[in-house]
């Protein structure tokens, strides 16, 4: 719901539009908006001779209402049905998507609440919240008291609002049940980042391995010495002078072979995630994860760690 703001004084549509940055609004919204601010920006005796009309047949006088900063003045899928007009201070209109808030546009003096609920002539919930973000003041006019000003406009105006009321009312429908979809895709998206949960705790062990980069020939033999295995990684212990011979950088991946303490032999492909100098001068610790490791090694390595 975006709004320009309007005049004090009575003004045309073409006025409305003079001497204005430009505004994104779509085209069916600045229509429903001109109509009412139309309505609206009549001259002050006939708001006064109006008011006279509304006391004789009971309805509501203009109201001038004040709001603290903070104070939500109408919340999404509410009912009323009162409009409302910004005379002080500013109001930030927002949708509300589960526990999120998506603001849509701040509205200055001049600016209007509830146009598309009087333009639908019908008793719907609304289709936004507002909420004062500093001391506000603003008018609330009850629709009975535009009706007749309303209907008094070329059958043509009406039509024409009512097809882009309904077109507008579609396109936020669609748009909610899009930002809906969005926030369900964001969360499944997360939930698959998520880690799974480890069926085994990391062990400490003390295992002799032999590990050479992946794209080199098998004779290229380094050892090192795992320090604690899982069924995601490893940490291992190797020489500062094996880093002449391969790159030891993150990212880089290396073949090992070594043999559990219940006996079975495993091979497996992991790739460095972490570089730290050991506690031992001459010494690194890599950390390392799992790129690669084959069912049987999988089971053995399950069987190894399953508590005793």
């Amino acid at each position: 719901m975006c709004h320009p703001s309007i005049s004090q004084k009575p003004c045309s549509f073409h006025q409305l539009t003079l001497n204005r940055e430009p505004l994104n609004f779509e085209p069916e919204l600045l229509f429903c908006i001109l109509i009412v601010h139309y309505i609206i920006s009549k001259d002050r005796k006939e708001q006064q001779t109006m008011n006279t009309m509304n006391d004789k047949e009971k309805i509501p006088p203009v109201k001038l209402l004040h709001y603290k900063k903070g104070d939500l003045i109408v919340k999404q899928g509410d009912y009323g049905i009162s409009i409302y007009k910004v005379i002080k201070g500013k109001v930030q209109i927002f949708n509300e998507s589960g526990d999120k808030e998506i603001g849509i546009e701040i509205l200055d003096p001049g600016g209007v609440i509830g146009e598309m609920n009087f333009l639908d002539r019908a008793l719907e919930a609304r289709f936004s919240s507002a909420r004062a973000l500093e001391d506000s003041e603003l008018e609330a006019w009850h629709p009975a008291g535009l009706a007749d000003e309303y209907e008094q406009m070329p059958y043509i105006i009406r039509y024409i609002a009512t097809q882009a009321l309904k077109r507008l009312i579609r396109m936020n429908n669609l748009t909610a049940q899009l930002t809906d979809q969005g926030e369900e895709d964001k969360r499944a998206a997360q939930a698959e980042q998520v880690p799974a949960r480890r069926h085994f705790y990391r062990k400490g062990v003390i295992l002799n391995c032999v590990y050479r980069p992946v794209d080199s020939p098998s004779k290229a033999r380094l050892d090192g010495l795992i320090k604690d295995i899982s069924l995601s990684g490893m940490g291992l212990d190797v020489r500062t002078k094996n880093a002449l011979k391969f790159s030891h950088k993150p990212g880089t991946k290396f073949h090992l072979e070594t043999v559990l303490p219940n006996g079975k032999e495993i091979d497996f492909t992991a790739k460095i995630i972490s570089v730290i100098d050991d506690r031992t001068p001459g010494k690194l610790f890599l950390g390392m994860t799992f790129d690669e490791l084959a069912d049987g090694a999988r089971k053995s390595l399950g069987f190894f760690l399953m508590p005793t």
